[in-house]
């Protein structure tokens, strides 16, 4: 886990994540809140996991972004789009990559006081974490796009698509796609390594969105149990299973 001087790393992360909050809100693809929520974040993320770890965040927020488009306004006309014309509000930012945040800044400090298997670790579960994001996002709105048959893994009945805790074939498979397109980027980048590591992702990422469902459809339908709050259980989840993998597979 090498990183570059900690000056040089601040400047681009502020001057970076400025110019991508900026360009992003005034394209319209994400809020006021969400520019402001990105930037705290996607600074952070790129101080504390230096490029290679930035390159994964963005890959989430270009397939999260380009799979929320697919089809919207029919999606839209059925009352299961993502709201605000799918653009994405600081709470989405906090419930998508906190998970990953934490984890990136303890891999941090565990590399720098020498810990680094510890330090890989941590980095597993970081990648983990947001392949389960994304696997979410993309099985949600590829399901709602194009699923002909959705189902509730607790009773694997039929139900309308957009259901709280529905799945579909097309919508999984699009979420096992996008977090292996997002673990191919990291493994790419030097974040993971090898195909064990490869293969721990793609897998923690589907347990991570199984469970998900599950709790989409179960402890949900609590008052106080929102969709954000899930989105982060379902990241927690993942970037454990990403871990605990990664470490019996390497």
């Amino acid at each position: 886990m090498e990183l570059s001087n900690p000056l040089t790393r601040l400047i681009i992360a502020l001057c970076l994540n400025a110019v991508i909050a900026l360009a992003t809100y005034l394209m319209k693809m994400i809020s006021k809140s969400g520019a402001i929520g990105g930037f705290v974040v996607g600074a952070l993320i790129y101080y504390f996991t230096d490029w290679r770890g930035y390159i994964v965040l963005v890959t989430f927020f270009i397939i999260g972004t380009l799979v929320t488009k697919v089809k919207y306004k029919d999606k839209a006309s059925k009352g299961i789009a993502q709201e605000d014309e799918g653009r994405r509000g600081a709470k989405h930012a906090v419930a998508n990559c906190s998970a990953s945040l934490l984890l990136g800044i303890a891999a941090y400090f565990a590399f720098r006081a020498g810990a680094e298997r510890a330090a890989i670790l941590l980095m597993a579960g970081y990648v983990g974490a947001f392949a389960t994001a994304v696997s979410d996002t993309a099985s949600s709105e590829i399901g709602q796009a194009y699923g002909k048959t959705t189902i509730l893994l607790t009773s694997f009945k039929r139900v309308p698509p957009g259901t709280e805790g529905a799945v579909s074939l097309e919508g999984t498979l699009a979420g096992i796609a996008a977090s292996l397109l997002l673990g191919i980027i990291a493994l790419a980048s030097g974040v993971i390594f090898g195909f064990t590591g490869l293969l721990a992702i793609v897998l923690a990422a589907f347990i991570g969105n199984t469970l998900e469902s599950v709790i989409g459809s179960t402890i949900e339908q609590l008052p106080f149990i929102t969709n954000e709050v899930t989105n982060f259980l379902n990241t927690v989840i993942g970037a454990l299973a990403a871990i605990g993998l990664y470490a019996v597979m390497s």
